[in-house]
């Protein structure tokens, strides 16, 4: 039975007394990623004043923020794909971390977050699998794809525990624990809409105690939907392995 009231429940209690390396993970991502897609955000805004120029104002905004082309235009989109990569590693490290503060209640470091940069090949490999089949699904219609995407979304959680579990067999396992979840894991994610919002009025700084919430919650979903799947025979010991 998927319980989201108890996963956030205990969630709250799991980060009792341990918010602060939370929070300092969800700051130092926010801070890298910002920082890794800063040209792009360029590029955006270049194009957005290029659009209010050729509208007929005279602001002039092209010359003052001039579009990353030629040499920093290519800079710019392997800045792109280095952004992608790196927040595929990040999110696995966050993964790593969150697991370690469900299994234990004793303090965790910084360290610990770094640890999981340990696995940065098997989060990129997982990241970029699990992202071609949703978008191929997405291919078909919008919502097939979102379908997917909840049914993939454990696999990062499986690759990061099961030091052992080849990524394309963590991708048909996490499709199995999540059969008949989706809709589930899908109402989960839109009973945080609330806080979100609140987020807002904060000027977005709320987000970094939302977000360790929202992970740790996630967590304990991905260890309730792996014993039930055990537990029922769908799926076994021995599958967790290559």
């Amino acid at each position: 039975m998927f319980d989201r009231v108890k996963y956030k429940k205990f969630a709250k209690k799991q980060l009792q007394g341990r918010w602060t390396i939370p929070v300092l993970v969800t700051l130092f991502c926010s801070i890298i990623v910002g920082v890794l897609q800063f040209p792009d955000t360029i590029n955006s805004f270049a194009d957005f004043t290029k659009r209010i120029d050729e509208l007929g104002y005279s602001f002039n905004f092209t010359k003052t923020v001039p579009q990353l082309t030629g040499p920093l235009g290519t800079i710019s989109q392997m800045a792109s794909f280095i952004a992608i990569a790196i927040a595929f590693v990040l999110e696995i490290a966050e993964i790593n971390l969150y697991l370690k503060m469900s299994i234990s209640p004793e303090p965790v470091s910084f360290g610990t977050f770094i640890e999981g940069f340990a696995l940065w090949a098997r989060g990129i490999l997982a990241s970029l699998w699990a992202g071609l089949w949703i978008f191929l699904w997405s291919l078909l219609f919008i919502i097939p794809g979102i379908v997917k995407a909840y049914a993939y979304s454990m696999t990062l959680y499986l690759v990061a525990e099961n030091p052992e579990l080849s990524v394309t067999k963590a991708l048909k396992i996490s499709k199995e624990i999540t059969k008949g979840h989706k809709m589930d894991l899908f109402i989960l994610d839109l009973s945080f809409i609330g806080w979100e919002f609140l987020c807002l009025f904060t000027a977005g700084i709320g987000y970094l105690w939302l977000v360790p919430y929202i992970n740790m919650t996630k967590t304990n979903a991905y260890h309730a939907l792996l014993k039930e799947a055990v537990s029922s025979g769908n799926i076994t010991v021995e599958d967790l392995k290559d």
